[in-house]
This record gives C-alpha cells, sequence and structure tokens, in this order.
C-alpha cells in the first residue's frame, strides 16, 4: 500500500564516485519540490573502487534493509552498487553515458525490475554536427581512451561511424590513468593530437583532471569537442551538453514515478531533452 507522497519519509543512500555535483544537488532539491521527506546518506569513493567496495560491504550493508532506494552517480559507481545490491534494493542511476552497453540496464525490460535511471549522453550525431559548424575544416579526430574506463570504449565504438558521417577520421589515444604520471601524458597528448580535434569523452579519470587537461590542449591551440558538463568551465571550443542539475531532477522523478505505483522496468532511461550548445564560453541560442 502506497503512502502518500507528502508523508513518506525516504532513506536514501547516495553512493558517488568523485564527491557530489549538480546532479545531487538537483536531486535533493526535486525530491523536496514533491513534497518528499528524506534521509540521504552520502558514502564517497573517491574515485577508489577499493574504498567504494569497502564502504558498501562494511557500512551500507549491514544496514540495507533500512533504505528505500540507493542512487548512484557514474558509471563506475553504478556497476558496483548493482552487483552489491543483487536486486536487493531500487537502484536510481545517474549520469551514465551508456547504460545498456555498460551491462547496468537490458534491453529486455522484465530483467530491469530494480533499476531505473538517467543517461548523460547527448545524441552523438547532434555532437559532431554542431561541432563542424563552428571548427576548423580538418579530417582529423582523436579519442583519449583511458584503459579503465569501459565507458569510453563504448563511446569510440560509436563515435567512429558518426565522425566518419562528417567528414572526420578517428584515432584513439591512450592515456595512462595515474596522476603522477599526469604532466608527462599532457605533454605528449600536445604532440600527438597536432593537427587534429580531440573529442573529450565523459571518463571519470579525464574529469578528474579536467582544468590541467583543457589548459594543455588550449595551450597547444587544439580544438576540442567536450562531451558533458564538466569540461564546460575550462574553454572547450565547442560542446553540446546535457545539464547536471536536470538530470539530478529526473533521478527524482522516477522516484515520483515508483512512488505512485510504476515498476521500474517500465520507465526507461531518461534523458535531458534540452541540451546546451555552448562554443567557447557562450551559450549559443
Amino acid at each position: 500500500m502506497l503512502v502518500p507522497v507528502s508523508a513518506h519519509a525516504l532513506k536514501i543512500a547516495m553512493v558517488l564516485w568523485r564527491g557530489e555535483t549538480a546532479a545531487e544537488q538537483g536531486f535533493r532539491d526535486e525530491l523536496k519540490k514533491l513534497g518528499f521527506k528524506t534521509v540521504i546518506v552520502v558514502f564517497d569513493a573517491n574515485q577508489d573502487r577499493t574504498k567504494l567496495a569497502t564502504m558498501l560491504r562494511t557500512q551500507l550493508a549491514p544496514h540495507l534493509a533500512s533504505y528505500d532506494y540507493v542512487y548512484s552517480f557514474g558509471t563506475t559507481a553504478t556497476l558496483m552498487s548493482k552487483s552489491f545490491l543483487s536486486g536487493r534494493k531500487p537502484l536510481i542511476f545517474n549520469v551514465v553515458s551508456d547504460p545498456i552497453g555498460a551491462g547496468i540496464v537490458s534491453v529486455v525490460k522484465e530483467e530491469n525490475k530494480m533499476v531505473a535511471g538517467v543517461s548523460n549522453m547527448v545524441f552523438l550525431p547532434l555532437q559532431i554536427s554542431n561541432a563542424r559548424k563552428f571548427l576548423p575544416k580538418g579530417s582529423k579526430m582523436l579519442l583519449p581512451v583511458n584503459p579503465r574506463e569501459r565507458n569510453t570504449q563504448l563511446i569510440g565504438e560509436q563515435l567512429k561511424a558518426v565522425a566518419a558521417d562528417y567528414q572526420w577520421t578517428l584515432e584513439t589515444w591512450r592515456i595512462n590513468p595515474d596522476k603522477a604520471l599526469l604532466k608527462t601524458e599532457l605533454a605528449r597528448l600536445q604532440q600527438v593530437a597536432k593537427e587534429s580535434v580531440v573529442f573529450i569523452p565523459a571518463d571519470s579519470y579525464l574529469i578528474s583532471v579536467a582544468p590541467e587537461l583543457m589548459q594543455a590542449l588550449n595551450d597547444a591551440r587544439i580544438a576540442t569537442i567536450c562531451s558533458i558538463e564538466a569540461f564546460i568551465p575550462y574553454h572547450c571550443s565547442v560542446g553540446t551538453v546535457g545539464d547536471y542539475r536536470a538530470q539530478g531532477i529526473l533521478a527524482a522523478r522516477i522516484i515520483l514515478m515508483h512512488q505512485k505505483g510504476k515498476v521500474l522496468q517500465d520507465i526507461p532511461v531518461q534523458y535531458d531533452l534540452n541540451p546546451r550548445l555552448i562554443v567557447g564560453d557562450t551559450q549559443v541560442p
């Protein structure tokens, strides 16, 4: 029996990969706006898989029965949360680029009884079409690939054909995701990426080094296409991006739908339907 939304107190485990973002603030604000009373307990991995696994096992597991939902941010945290939960609690994911490709949701909706969420992916042809309008007419595109991040590899597979449609030949470049080697890696990138446009994917490691990464590319006057909002403050050449806060709002509305009786398997992956086109530091109408 469903409790009226305004009276229902929800306890939510918030599993984060790299600290709170505008997505979590949007999630919190929208739940409050919708009339929910919430107790949110944060588990922040700080980009450390071992730390996250330990927190899930030693801090969340003993009290899991008391939670109504688990909210997770990003592909890595979501995959680990899904594996840990094994269907015991509803999982609401957010800011996952390719939830189907990553194995978080299935095309067979009956397999999604305990999971639903929001993707931060903007339709790739739209991203590349917009970029082509504003970038030099070169023919080479470079994609930095983090070997530890499955998302980047999935994006590369999709991007190759889309880039070709807009007369860009895609090449991949492996980056060592070790911050101790960052300066050397960025110097190497500056050399390899000459005469190319660099597509910056939704990759947790690249996001964590966004200021240094974008500074290196801008210093070398290398054009960039930024695929998500996290890179925009660091002066991308062009980006067509969803809004983190809007994605948090969508995640909260999934909980509303579920509380009103809609089963999670009937809630499709949600997307920000109004991505922003940013050229330089200016939003284009």
